[in-house]
């Protein structure tokens, strides 16, 4: 198997010359495969920062565990957040959270304090009316990129997007969207560009696709061996090419 020389995205490089599923037969194709995702634990903008801070490189579970511990703790409230000690507030979110609960604690604590600055009301507005400007406030949460930034406003609705994270837009580029790029923003962009003529109205779907091929880029279509022989979508997959014949089916 050829690397593309980028360590995020190892796998066969897209054949040009193959047709491209359309977004929506793959999105329905995965849904299939994995059935209709969970409703997402956390879809206020000001939790859903909450949501990536009070973990660090774990499973959805164990974050999960850690979320509801803390919403029970606090309401996420960013007011008593932000008011904690910040021992208390580690101890909290130690177990089930990975590494470094005081740099987690820190990460919130911090995060609970631009809430508090920009309002939770007026963050979830310029979500939903502006989000240009909501775009700007979203980035300076700690660990909030353009993709994190995306993704909120998605969820929100309003921008209309996939904001998909490294494992969907692994899958994306191996299916022929967007051109690979080391610099992983320049590859972000891409896919974002070619993705956006297909995508729907339907803030629901655009949700489920996010989640549909975030979960295939854990499961299947992995960073090194990905079982192109399992894929729902390797028939007609440009980087699984001879793998196995075409089947519509």
């Amino acid at each position: 198997m050829a690397a593309c020389g980028n360590r995020w995205y190892r796998g066969r490089m897209p054949t040009p010359s193959r047709t491209r599923w359309p977004l929506r037969e793959v999105v329905a194709r995965l849904e299939k495969a994995y059935g209709r995702p969970a409703p997402l634990r956390a879809s206020d903008p000001f939790e859903m920062v909450v949501w990536e801070s009070c973990a660090y490189l774990v499973d959805d579970e164990r974050r999960a565990r850690v979320f509801e511990r803390l919403k029970k703790a606090t309401g996420n409230d960013p007011g008593r957040i932000a008011a904690m000690k910040p021992g208390a507030l580690a101890e909290v979110i130690a177990a089930d959270g990975g590494m470094r609960p005081p740099m987690r604690a820190e990460k919130l604590q911090r995060a609970a304090d631009l809430a508090l600055d920009v309002g939770r009301e007026e963050l979830r507005k310029l979500c939903r009316t502006d989000p240009g400007a909501a775009r700007r406030v979203l980035k300076k949460f700690r660990g909030i990129a353009d993709p994190g930034a995306d993704k909120i406003l998605m969820v929100v609705g309003g921008l209309k997007t996939l904001g998909v994270e490294s494992n969907g837009l692994r899958v994306l580029l191996r299916l022929g969207f967007g051109q690979d790029s080391p610099d992983y923003s320049k590859s972000y962009r891409s896919v974002v560009s070619a993705v956006k003529p297909e995508l729907p109205d339907d803030r629901g779907w655009l949700v489920r696709a996010h989640q549909l091929l975030r979960r295939h880029g854990q499961t299947l279509c992995k960073t090194s061996a990905p079982k192109c022989g399992e894929c729902p979508l390797g028939p007609r997959c440009p980087s699984a090419a001879g793998t196995r014949p075409f089947d519509s089916t």
